[in-house]
C-alpha cells in the first residue's frame, strides 16, 4: 500500500472513531487504544484534522470532538443546491439594502474562500474579493466574524497555524487578530480594514443555519470614508435582519 494512501487512511479511521463519540469526545489515549496506532502517529494525524477543521477539541479538558467543516460538510450533504445558491437571495437582499458590495465565504482548512458575491447600487463598489479567493481566515471581515462565534480553543488554534502567514497581510500579527476577534465577540460582528485591501473597510457576521451551526460568514465592504463607526453598526444590523428573515422564510 503506498505510504499516502496508508496515511490517508489512518486519518479517515481516526476521524470516524471521533464521530462515533461526538459529541462526548475521546482523548488522545483513548484514540491510540481504539485505532491500535501508535502514540506519535496517532499525534501528527489529529494535528493535520486540527489543522483542516475536521476535528476540534473541547473548551474544557483534551477531548477531541468534530470540527465546524464536518458541520458544513453535513449541510453541503443534505443540501440538494450548492450553499451559493441557496444564500444568494440573502446576499442580495444585503447589497440591496445596503448599496455595497456583499460577500459569502465559507472556511476551507486555515483559509476562507469566497463563494459567492452581490452588487449593490452605490457608484463605487468595493469588490474586495472575487469569488474563488482564498485568504487566512481572519483577514477578512467575514472570516474574522466565524472566528469571533467559534470556541475560543478553535479560534485560537487558527490564528495560531496562521502566525506566520499573517505578516503579508500589512504586518497584521497573530496579537492583533486576537484583539480583533475578542472586539467581534463583545460588539455582535466584526470590523476590519486596509489588511486584505488597501482602504477598504469590511463589516461582517457570522451565517448560522436554523441549527446554529456556523455555515459560513456574510460581509459588506466600503471605500473608508464611507464607512465610519456609525454606519458599520448600521450595515451589522441590517446584515442581522436580513439574516433573521431568511431564516424565517425557511
Amino acid at each position: 500500500m503506498a505510504q499516502g494512501s496508508q496515511t490517508l487512511e489512518r486519518g479517515v479511521e481516526l476521524l470516524k472513531l471521533v464521530a462515533a463519540h461526538h459529541p462526548e469526545g475521546l482523548r488522545l489515549t483513548d484514540l491510540v487504544q481504539l485505532s491500535g496506532l501508535e502514540f506519535p502517529t496517532a499525534h501528527r494525524l489529529l494535528a493535520s484534522l486540527l489543522r483542516e477543521g475536521l476535528v476540534a477539541q473541547q473548551e474544557t479538558g483534551k477531548r477531541y470532538v468534530l470540527g465546524q467543516y464536518c458541520q458544513q460538510l453535513s449541510l453541503a450533504a443534505h443540501n440538494k443546491a450548492p450553499v451559493q445558491n441557496i444564500y444568494a437571495p440573502l446576499l442580495e437582499d444585503i447589497a440591496s439594502t445596503t448599496s455595497d458590495a456583499t460577500f459569502l465565504v465559507i472556511q476551507s482548512g486555515l483559509d476562507t474562500l469566497c463563494i459567492a458575491r452581490a452588487l449593490g447600487t452605490y457608484v463605487i463598489q468595493a469588490l474586495a474579493v472575487s469569488v474563488g479567493h482564498r485568504q487566512p481566515i481572519g483577514v477578512g471581515a467575514g472570516g474574522l466574524a466565524m472566528l469571533a462565534a467559534m470556541p475560543h480553543k478553535d479560534a485560537d488554534a487558527l490564528i495560531r497555524t496562521n502566525g506566520d502567514r499573517l505578516p503579508y497581510y500589512r504586518n497584521l500579527s497573530t496579537t492583533e487578530l486576537k484583539k480583533m476577534v475578542s472586539q467581534a465577540r463583545a460588539d455582535g460582528y466584526a470590523v476590519i480594514g486596509n489588511y486584505a485591501v488597501s482602504g477598504v473597510v469590511g463589516v461582517g457576521v457570522a451565517l448560522h443555519d436554523a441549527m446554529g451551526n456556523i455555515i459560513g460568514g456574510v460581509s459588506v465592504a466600503s471605500i473608508k470614508s464611507r464607512m465610519n463607526k456609525e454606519r458599520q453598526q448600521q450595515v451589522a444590523e441590517q446584515i442581522k435582519r436580513s439574516m433573521s428573515l431568511f431564516l424565517e422564510r425557511g
